[in-house]
């Protein structure tokens, strides 16, 4: 998965651990990488495929988790195995790509796009109630941890933005809203 560091980066990491999952996980800094627990390819230039290749042999991966989106996808291509699956859930690089159609033909890929905010009502309740069910019972057993690297208040929204846009950060970055004193 891509942004190994990011909030849903470090959860979607210790949900792989969880399930017996090998993770390998792609970060701009070999910090991140370590911090995450993952075995994983830095980020330089938007490539990363050929470090992954040698992290699996040649064999490829089985799954991406997109959270970038924009020309990783072309690397990801790259690093999925026969009948691999792409998941796009982000495009913080940006909503186009320039992509080997033979590629996905060749290796027969499955690409699926998903967003929660467009979904029906009915699909947002079954969703919910899928995470209810296999996710919620691994955090109340401490399975998995919310990854917290700051707590600002509400006020420092846009100190927070800059963090974030940074790189500096690993896990969420938490806006606090404490009610008006009186």
């Amino acid at each position: 998965m891509h942004a190994v560091g990011s909030g849903v980066g470090t959860a979607a990491a210790q949900i792989a651990k969880a399930i017996g999952a090998r993770c390998i996980g792609t970060a701009r800094s070999q910090e991140k990488l370590a911090r995450a627990g993952v075995q994983g390819a830095l980020v330089t230039n938007g490539q990363f495929a050929e470090q992954v290749m040698t992290l699996t042999d040649g064999k490829g991966v089985d799954v991406v988790l997109e959270l970038v989106g924009g020309n990783y996808v072309s690397e990801d291509l790259k690093v999925l195995s026969s009948k691999g699956r792409l998941v796009l859930v982000g495009l913080l690089a940006g909503s186009k790509a320039e992509i080997d159609l033979g590629l996905i033909l060749r290796k027969r890929i499955h690409i699926m796009g998903t967003a929660l905010r467009s979904r029906p009502l009915e699909e947002k309740i079954a969703v919910a109630r899928t995470f209810e069910r296999h996710v919620v019972p691994l955090i109340e057993s401490g399975v998995l941890k919310p990854m917290i690297d700051r707590v600002m208040p509400l006020e420092n929204a846009r100190e927070a933005h800059a963090y974030v846009a940074s790189n500096q950060g690993f896990g969420k970055v938490v806006l606090e809203v404490r009610p008006h004193e009186v």
